[in-house]
């Protein structure tokens, strides 16, 4: 090998760990761990339209509409990650004392410019899918299309204003869009593009999904309490105090299981104690972070246990729902 071959092979070499580097920080502010629990609760309320959908429905036609629901939910998470990630950034709140995550901004492998650029890209990009899924959904429905459109807008509008701008998370609100978006317009958003209507179960596996995400909030609030009082972060749980955190998280926690019950009753099938297994580590994370004797950094591993289990538990319902259907059909 000559002098110029071995030139082009260093460059290849540093191009190969560049490229590498490039993608490992988006897929780091990225965050892909947050996926499963927004999927999931998007693929209920798209379970739940199928199952209510017109016997005369194109199979075809709503695999590709789910396609590009579930598409849009994922974009969507992404750009809330992105501006979170931003918005935490410049206020201050993400530091060097900060118990949880630290942001691929705060470790200096990515610069403001670049992860605004990202914030644009990934919500043109749900805007596109989020504008086929509509079509799709509501091509003969004039005024469902022009509803569904407000609340894109609002959903891209939220997604971004979490931490950025009027940054309404640091004023204690954002359990409330949390619950909204990851509950009620993810579960019922997509059972009304699927079957266009919503149903009981429809409204209750919407709420319980959107409480079970609050949770996922409460935990990192909890974990955060200190930093985020220092960075001037007024979340909920910074308002109401740590002992006001925990009595709060044991609530959420009793209210999800009452509305699972809810739910059994109301399916009427015995394939709704399949809930009761995927319930118990559910229970087991929240116990130990509403536990007075658990706080800051120990708190981390039972976030991401608090969000594995609130997954399972939309996927376990999706099962129980699709074979209580089945069931009854025969």
């Amino acid at each position: 090998m000559n002098a110029m071959d071995e030139q082009v092979s260093v460059n290849s070499s540093d191009s190969g760990r560049q490229t590498r580097g490039t993608a490992g920080k988006w897929l780091e502010a990225m965050r892909l761990r947050t996926l499963p629990l927004s999927l999931s609760a998007v693929l209920l309320g798209v379970a739940i339209g199928c199952l209510e959908s017109a016997p005369g429905d194109s199979p075809v036609r709503l695999g590709i509409l789910a396609v590009f629901i579930l598409a849009t939910a994922v974009l969507l998470q992404i750009l809330s990650n992105f501006a979170n990630d931003y918005g935490d950034s410049v206020s201050g709140v993400d530091n060097a004392v900060r118990e949880g995550r630290i942001s691929v901004l705060q470790q200096g492998g990515m610069t403001r410019k670049e992860l605004l650029r990202g914030i644009l890209t990934a919500g043109v990009l749900a805007l596109g899918t989020g504008s086929v899924s509509l079509l799709l959904a509501f091509m003969d429905s004039p005024a469902a299309l022009l509803g569904f459109c407000i609340l894109g807008a609002l959903a891209v509008a939220a997604a971004v204003t979490y931490t950025i701008g009027i940054a309404y998370s640091y004023l204690g609100l954002g359990d409330l869009s949390v619950f909204i978006f990851f509950g009620l317009v993810s579960v019922m958003g997509a059972e009304y593009m699927i079957a266009h209507q919503v149903s009981v179960c429809g409204v209750l596996a919407g709420c319980n999904a959107g409480i079970m995400a609050v949770m996922v909030l409460n935990v990192n609030n909890l974990r955060d309490y200190e930093s985020d009082i220092a960075g001037g972060k007024n979340s909920l749980v910074v308002r109401m105090g740590l002992a006001g955190g925990r009595i709060y998280h044991w609530g959420l926690c009793n209210a999800a299981a009452l509305l699972l019950f809810v739910i059994g009753v109301i399916v009427n099938s015995w394939w709704a104690l399949l809930l009761i297994p995927v319930l118990i580590p559910f229970f087991r994370a929240a116990a130990f972070a509403g536990s007075g004797k658990n706080s800051g950094k120990v708190l981390d591993p039972y976030l991401k246990k608090t969000s594995v289990s609130s997954s399972l538990i939309n996927l376990t319902l999706i099962l129980v729902l699709v074979f209580a259907a089945l069931s009854k059909g025969n």
